[in-house]
């Protein structure tokens, strides 16, 4: 029996909990218990006695490490894996930026697909690709092409190799550990961009202009430079029309064409920047922010001190959502899926003014509206704060920035603490050149592959519980609760400084009392 993406996906979140119940699992993916059952069956041939899925009449079992996940995984060949319509039609996707041109017979046979399949495919595939504005080209004694919206073609491309791609210390593109085989013979046909090409230009440009990307979104600009230099320089495939912005966005210089650089800079400015901002001041968007973040105010009982800090963070955010949105692209987190169930009250809140005031305007999905609440739940934290004993911490997460600023706001609203970096995992290398206490994830995932790789580490929950409170408490992090200052010493330390300086003397050494 050969195994598919649903199969991995369920090893690998089994792997991550340890043990869960059949019914939370079907309520998940959508799936029946029965099939859900069979997967795991499929899967433990894979896996020898020791390491295979207990299967319960309530739950299933996972004894297994990450690690002896990703061996399975690694050893898996292409007869080993069933693809899907979908992933097939990706995969057509990538090879048509990548390649000028591409044989269907000959990549039918490399996936280990019959011919017969690749008919009923050809609807399929017309249908999708006819909703993104872009048809199937036959060009004969060639092979087959894809054309018409040159970005949507693009970015498509771009969603589905960061899936597959990791970027090293040097800049190097490597390939992601969990990759299945189609993704390994997809990384094998990607490599040239990076072999092939340099990235002096952009990073120049990020370099002068201090932008400096996180790491998910730094993947999507390198992958889209690179695919954009190749298709205008080899394929002479550029993008002739821009749309009409709804927003101001600095125009940057880096094709040659207008139109390429007018949708380049787009997305710069859509992507998530600790830099220089690129936000360019929106009126409009201003008084939307303020709106909104009075209607939550008056409804919440609680006073933004740091007002003026929110509205830029709502406006920016929702800048960014109307740029991606109009890009037609957004990278999807699925600590997002639980913020409804977690904060229900604050989530219905933003959802009913949204609904109300702005729909008519900007569309704004599930996950987008889900993240502004995250926004407003840093916010009421931040304004409630209190205490100080830090241990300085560094948090090793592979979400957006948005969800990790919560989750360390929410990390001080319990704990004396600084958080000194936010890294992705494949960042470890930084950690050489911090002095920190801790690392923190809230990744299963994440603390399995930290601790095999000798890197000790606190894991707790996205969302803190009692249980994850406890626990920190046990580890010596100090509660923010009632904690006091030594009156002597906060005097003497105020006769040190200037009077006139006095606010920006508190409000930066003691951030958890002073707004």
């Amino acid at each position: 029996m050969v195994v598919n993406s649903f199969d991995l996906y369920l090893a690998n979140r089994l792997q991550e909990k340890g043990q869960t119940t059949l019914d939370a699992l079907a309520l998940k993916t959508k799936k029946s218990v029965a099939t859900i059952r069979r997967s795991i069956q499929t899967l433990n041939q894979y896996f020898k006695p020791s390491k295979q899925f207990v299967i319960t009449e309530a739950k299933i079992i996972s004894n297994m490490r990450y690690r002896d996940l990703i061996t399975m995984i690694q050893n898996l060949n292409l007869t080993d894996f069933s693809t899907t319509a979908t992933e097939r039609l990706n995969y057509l996707v990538c090879l048509c930026v990548l390649q000028q041109t591409v044989n269907l017979s000959q990549m039918y046979d490399e996936l280990a697909v019959s011919q017969s399949t690749k008919k009923k495919d050809r609807g399929t595939f017309l249908t999708i690709l006819a909703q993104k504005k872009l048809t199937l080209t036959s060009l004969p004694g060639k092979g087959v092409t894809i054309t018409g919206n040159e970005w949507a073609l693009r970015t498509w491309a771009c969603e589905y190799l960061m899936e597959i791609i990791e970027i090293d210390e040097q800049g190097t593109i490597t390939n992601r550990r969990a990759n299945n085989p189609l993704q390994r013979l997809l990384f094998e046909k990607t490599k040239f961009l990076w072999q092939t090409n340099t990235c002096d230009t952009l990073e120049d440009l990020l370099a002068n202009n201090n932008i400096q990307l996180n790491y998910t979104s730094t993947k999507f600009l390198y992958l889209y430079y690179l695919l954009a230099k190749k298709r205008v320089k080899n394929d002479k495939s550029e993008i002739k029309e821009t749309f009409q912005s709804p927003l101001p966005v600095k125009v940057w210089s880096v094709f040659s064409s207008e139109a390429e650089n007018f949708y380049f800079s787009c997305l710069l400015a859509s992507l998530d920047n600790q830099g220089t901002s690129l936000y360019k001041k929106d009126d409009h968007l201003t008084n939307l922010s303020s709106r909104l973040i009075s209607y939550i105010e008056e409804r919440i009982l609680t006073h933004f001190y740091f007002r003026m800090v929110l509205q830029y963070e709502i406006s920016h955010y929702l800048y960014k959502c109307i740029l991606r949105n109009q890009l037609s692209y957004d990278f999807y987190d699925n600590k997002l899926d639980d913020v409804k169930n977690e904060f229900p009250f604050l989530y219905q809140l933003v959802e009913y003014f949204y609904v109300h005031e702005l729909a008519e305007e900007f569309y704004l999905g599930t996950y987008q509206l889900a993240t502004l609440t995250l926004i407003f739940r840093e916010h009421v934290l931040k304004n409630k704060v209190a205490g100080r004993n830090r241990k300085k911490i560094v948090v090793v997460t592979n979400s957006a920035q948005e969800k990790s600023d919560f989750f360390s706001q929410q990390l001080s609203y319990h704990f004396d603490t600084e958080i000194i970096a936010t890294i992705n995992l494949h960042e470890l290398y930084r950690l050489k050149h911090l002095q920190f206490d801790h690392l923190l994830t809230f990744s299963n995932r994440i603390a399995t592959i930290l601790n095999e790789e000798g890197y000790p580490n606190i894991k707790v929950n996205y969302y803190f519980h009692d249980e994850d409170l406890a626990y920190l408490s046990k580890r010596n992090f100090s509660s923010n609760y009632n904690r006091k200052l030594i009156a002597d010493q906060f005097i003497d330390a105020l006769k040190q400084t200037d009077s006139a300086h006095w606010s920006d003397f508190l409000k930066d050494q003691y951030p958890n009392f002073f707004v």
